[in-house]
């Protein structure tokens, strides 16, 4: 854009224009595009494009850009960016890497402040491609263009009857405009998504591909797409965050207004190395991703079918209010794989009502089950079927349906989405699943123009069904209004609980530990010989003799640390062997009567910041694996639900006739360390375990804090 004057104020035109230049509108409403790298020739990824926007119908203005004017009929071909016309909306490049960041300039001086880049060539095949990368990156916001990509698909926009793909519309289908949009970082995964939806009549409204993501990204994108009235859920498939703190908070707020459903590759050792290879970013752990997508209220999947089936669920049915789900079917058998794969899914199926039983049995026949799931047999009818949904719907004991139909009787057949229309509450969650081609593809037509998802099996169904009684629920309690403003942890602005200068040994810090009110064991430094008397006066046997230093880890691997002492020999006979591999550095201490033993830790995470950690503890903590994660800061009842969540936390509020534990002084203590490492950014890490639980206190037996290295 060019920078106008205005008289008496000579940057106003100028502010103005930098507003424009980083809004994303142009990339899905353009008016003109510029294919830069397109021929006619049949392998040329530029004259691709041209094609696919030519099949989807686009109506604005298309100019290609070619050194040697190869022009594709009957668009204009333009010679090089500086022959361009002034103030286009958009540019594609598909050229190589090497030549695209010298587009950036002649662009921004076209007044061109878009673009998309679709070569590779970049971050992920080395470093030569690092280079060309950021020299992109550099020369974009140097000359303020945004930029979609590079090595990327770029954009869909249904509405808009633009895409930027160089896929061959005779093999990929794009879907009409609807209540889905899609952000992803895997363009053939989108592709494949997008052509399934099409095939399936399921409307997508905008889709993105960033691939290397050096400009515009997924916190950017969800905002955006969130303000789209049309769009009803946000699916996001990623193997990367580029900022955790950042997309945490932009999730939880557009997850007020509409559901986001996020599948991640890169769980594990294999896939973080292929989605670094693809995406030329570290995939991060999977354990904290899972808990930034609880903090933000994301609904999370596990491959492509899990993810569909949200997508297509959560844009036309509303969530589920609570877990009490209705199942009626026309076959027993699958009404007992029902009870289970629901139990599964997190549904309860409550019985109805004794009365309304017996009200049902004096209209139906005998041989019906009506306990829940109901199961009409081979012999129930459109007629009865609808009559039983209605009947027991109205009474309140239900908060959503599920229906899974069989073909091949008589009975009940494709007709029964009429009987139920008129019959069915547009605010109660409902889904079908149905057997049978005929019957899958009759009713998903007719219960479809009534916004009922239709799945070709109970599975699916069910699983489908589940996701909007999870949403219903991160709406009531992740994402309810006012629980931001809850109280939280303090900011990193205000002093640590504790200040460590530098690293400090177990003992010293729990020393700290003690002057601050929390209960640790007595103990005695054993220096010489001499005072191992002192220490059996005021210690009792039994005792722990341990090692500290600050160079001393994993005291149980290296036998630093031996428990149950019972005499003066045994006291005498491990001192003399400790002292012999560590000298100075042995302390005896109290041995704490039995407890549940927990671990409590935090630390902070190259991409989520501070994460508080919890469960079962003592030297079998990697055998339980009974942990649970937690982004900070938190709120009181996030710190509750953290303790819920491990199998400790139902032993703590006890069972099998046994007492509660403390929960209190636990959640205290969680407060405290949450408290500290939010406040003291130069804490890498923390550890405490066992923390040891009784019924009216709490204890750390083993502490240990880990600064960065300055």
């Amino acid at each position: 854009m060019n920078k106008t004057r205005v008289a008496g104020n000579p940057m106003a035109i100028e502010k103005v224009e930098t507003e424009v230049s980083r809004s994303l509108k142009n990339f899905f409403s353009p008016r003109s595009v510029a294919v830069i790298g397109a021929s006619p020739k049949p392998d040329n990824q530029g004259g691709r494009i041209v094609k696919s926007l030519e099949a989807q119908g686009f109506k604005g203005t298309l100019i290609t850009v070619h050194p040697r004017g190869a022009s594709i009929p009957p668009h204009a071909c333009a010679f090089s960016v500086n022959d361009l016309p002034k103030g286009m909306d958009l540019a594609i490049a598909a050229v190589p890497a090497r030549h695209v960041p010298e587009l950036v300039e002649p662009l921004s001086q076209k007044g061109i402040h878009h673009l998309i880049v679709i070569s590779g060539g970049f971050a992920e095949t080395g470093e030569e491609g690092q280079k060309f990368q950021e020299e992109l990156k550099r020369l974009a916001k140097l000359h303020g263009v945004r930029v979609i990509g590079p090595n990327g698909l770029g954009v869909f926009s249904a509405p808009d009857q633009f895409n930027s793909f160089f896929l061959s519309p005779e093999q990929i289908a794009l879907p009409k405009p609807g209540p889905v949009a899609l952000i992803s970082q895997s363009g053939a995964l989108m592709s494949l998504i997008l052509d399934r939806f099409a095939r399936m009549g399921i409307g997508v409204q905008r889709a993105v591909n960033f691939g290397n993501r050096v400009d515009v990204g997924e916190c950017e994108l969800l905002q955006t797409l969130a303000d789209d009235p049309e769009i009803r859920v946000i699916g996001i498939y990623l193997e990367s965050v580029e900022e955790g703190t950042r997309f945490v908070e932009i999730a939880r707020q557009v997850g007020r207004k509409i559901p986001i459903v996020i599948w991640k590759g890169g769980h594990f050792k294999g896939g973080t190395r292929a989605a670094l290879a693809h995406s030329a970013s570290l995939a991060g752990s999977y354990a904290v991703f899972q808990a930034a997508c609880a903090k933000a209220g994301l609904i999370e999947t596990l491959g492509i079918e899990e993810f569909t089936e949200a997508l297509q669920v959560l844009a036309v049915q509303p969530p589920a209010n609570g877990n009490r789900a209705l199942i009626v079917s026309n076959g027993g058998g699958m009404g007992v794989f029902l009870t289970d794969f629901s139990e599964k899914m997190g549904l309860a199926l409550p019985e109805p009502s004794k009365s309304m039983q017996d009200d049902l049995k004096l209209r139906l026949p005998g041989y019906y089950s009506l306990k829940n799931p109901i199961d009409l047999t081979g012999s129930g009818t459109n007629a009865q079927c609808a009559r039983v949904v209605e009947d027991l719907l109205v009474t309140g004991d239900f908060d959503c349906l599920l229906m899974v139909l069989l073909s091949g009787t008589e009975g009940i057949t494709p007709d029964i989405a009429r009987e139920l229309e008129s019959r069915l509450s547009t605010r109660l969650p409902m889904v079908v699943g149905a057997y049978g081609p005929e019957m899958a593809r009759s009713l998903g037509k007719e219960l479809g123009r009534q916004n009922i998802p239709v799945f070709d099996s109970a599975e699916a169904a069910a699983r489908a069904l589940g996701i909007l009684v999870q949403r219903g629920r991160i709406l009531n309690e992740t994402l309810r209004p006012g629980r931001d403003k809850e109280t939280k942890h303090p900011s990193s602005s205000q002093e640590p609980p504790v200040k460590l200068d530098h690293s400090v040994d177990e003992m010293a810090l729990k020393s700290r530990l003690q002057e601050l009110g929390v209960r640790v064991p007595r103990c005695h430094h054993l220096k010489e010989k001499e005072d191992l008397d002192r220490t059996i006066a005021e210690l009792k046997f039994p005792l722990v003799l341990k090692a500290a230093g600050e160079t001393i880890k994993h005291k149980t691997e290296l036998k630093a640390v031996i428990c149950s002492i019972k005499n003066k020999k045994e006291l005498l006979a491990e001192w003399q062997r400790m002292s012999s591999v560590w000298p100075g550095a042995i302390w005896a201490e109290e041995q704490m009567p039995p407890g549940l033993d927990l671990m409590v830790g935090a630390h902070r995470d190259s991409m989520f910041g501070p994460v508080l950690v919890f469960g079962s503890g003592g030297q079998y903590v990697e055998l339980f694996k009974d942990i649970d994660r937690l982004l900070l800061p938190a709120t009181d009842e996030e710190l509750t639900h953290l303790v819920s969540n491990t199998r400790a936390g139902r032993i703590i509020e006890g069972i099998r006739g046994e007492p509660p534990l403390d929960q209190k002084q636990l959640i205290g203590f969680l407060k405290f360390v949450a408290d500290w490492i939010v406040r003291d950014s130069r804490i890498e890490s923390m550890d405490f375990n066992p923390v040891r639980l009784y019924t009216r206190e709490l204890a750390v037996l083993d502490a240990k804090v880990t600064l960065k290295e300055v």
